[in-house]
This record gives C-alpha cells, structure tokens and sequence, in this order.
C-alpha cells in the first residue's frame, strides 16, 4: 500500500462504519415498524450522505465504493440477532454494495463528463 491509499482507506473505512452501524441500528428498527416503505426512504438517503462524505473527503470515487464494503460488512453482524435469518441479513448488506457500486460509477462518469468540459467536479 502506497501513501496515498492509506487515507483513502481510512476515510472509507471511518464512513462506512458510520453508515453500518446506522443501518445495522436505525435499519433495524425501521423495518420493525409497520409501514411499508420507511426503512427505504429513510435509510438511503443516509447512505447518500455518508458516501458523499466519504467522496468529498478523498476526492476520488472509489471511497463511496470502499464505504459501501465497510457498511455491509457490519450491517452483516444482523445475521445474530434473534428471529433474522441470513437471507434477511444478506439481502440488506447485497443492496448496500449495490448503492455503493452505483454511487460510484455515477460519481466516476459526473467526474469524467466535467472534466470534459473543463469544469470541476459535481459533488
């Protein structure tokens, strides 16, 4: 690992646990409740923020991505809580890295499609 990926890692890994462990907390409850469709409108807009945090503090799109890897890792340990099966626990930490590798390819072409035209980027 060169210099320049340990801060990269470290941001990542510091987002990504935040947004885990507010998946793995909040997530959890929300879907508790009965009404359909809160988990979702609430929880992605956080993992929104937290990968535009990472993005905006590494400048580089991979750390939306590492974040997301982080996230679903710890969203991962629903797996023992009582009553969650792992396709419970699977599906959430699944859609987490998909968020993340979507996130990421936006933030990539926005970053290309700027530098095109010779402006900055877009977050």
């Amino acid at each position: 690992m060169d210099g320049r990926e340990a801060p990269l890692i470290r941001t990542a890994l510091f987002w990504g646990a935040a947004w885990g462990t507010a998946e793995a907390t909040f997530g959890h409850l929300l879907h508790a409740l009965p009404v359909p469709g809160l988990a979702g409108s609430v929880m992605i807009p956080c993992a929104v923020y937290f990968m535009v945090r990472a993005l905006r503090a590494t400048g580089r799109s991979s750390s939306m991505a590492l974040a997301a890897a982080f996230a679903a890792l710890i969203k991962l340990a629903d797996v023992l809580l009582p009553g969650r099966g792992i396709l419970m626990a699977l599906r959430p930490a699944l859609a987490i890295l998909t968020e993340g590798l979507v996130a990421t390819l936006a933030a990539s072409l926005a970053a290309r499609s700027a530098a095109f035209r010779g402006r900055r980027g877009v977050f």
